[in-house]
């Protein structure tokens, strides 16, 4: 599921934007969760309490600050996520773009013009979907819904953040030549953990955002911990005063 954030201190036209992206997604059958937000301080307090955003839909002008500021820092401090600048002064379309922003927006935004910005979003993150082979089917699932794959009475098992379960035919190492390195780690033999939700690691356990473990084996602990390490460091942000 997408996570998706729009930050404008425009209330009637941030609801307007959610409504067309709704429409945009929802023909794209392209799970998605928006939030809201009115200012940069409050999208800043909601990701320094652990919210992570795939995408950011960022007004430039606020009354008090400019919203490319916030876009700067973000990508200061290695935050993963695309924005795209939504603004009714396009003057400041060249200075945005030192925040590599995925695309720029003048107000008012047509639906065609979102779509396109949407489509190439898409496009871009198609390869964070992993498929399964199942014997229902095909499943396409986004690797950030999978809190760890399991191998259970000769199958693979996929654990999904929401609880669901999908067995598959396959192997531990056929899902690590094709999941991204940086995101996933053996723990176990029989384990492949997703690190993005992993709270807590004790020498024979590894806590998950959602409550639920998985055991962690003596020889791949310091190989967690590796894994674990690199992944705060390309993610953390530490926010603080700034001048931008």
């Amino acid at each position: 599921m997408y996570q998706i954030a729009i930050c404008d201190d425009d209330a009637a036209f941030a609801a307007e934007l959610q409504a067309l992206l709704t429409g945009v997604l929802d023909e794209k059958n392209a799970a998605h969760r928006i939030e809201l937000f009115p200012d940069p301080a409050a999208l800043m307090s909601a990701i320094e309490g652990g919210a992570r955003y795939d995408l950011l839909f960022q007004d430039v002008l606020f009354d008090t600050e400019r919203g490319i500021g916030l876009a700067k820092l973000l990508r200061r401090r290695r935050y993963d996520t695309d924005v795209v600048f939504v603004t009714g002064a396009p003057q400041y379309a060249v200075e945005s773009y030192e925040a590599y922003p995925l695309n720029f927006l003048v107000k008012p935004v047509s639906r065609e013009k979102l779509a396109g910005v949407m489509e190439h979003f898409l496009e871009k993150h198609a390869q964070r979907y992993i498929f399964l082979q199942t014997g229902n089917g095909r499943f396409q699932i986004l690797c950030s819904d999978v809190l760890y794959f399991e191998v259970y009475d000769h199958e693979v098992v996929a654990h999904l953040t929401d609880g669901g379960r999908i067995p598959f035919k396959g192997t531990l190492r056929e899902l690590e030549d094709v999941l991204p390195t940086q995101l996933f780690v053996r723990c176990h033999r029989c384990y492949l953990i997703n690190l993005e939700h992993v709270r807590r690691v004790a020498h024979d356990q590894i806590l998950f955002s959602t409550g639920d473990a998985a055991p962690v084996s003596r020889r791949q602990y310091p190989n967690v911990m590796r894994g674990l390490n690199d992944y705060t460091e390309r993610n953390s942000i530490l926010f603080r005063q700034s001048g931008n």
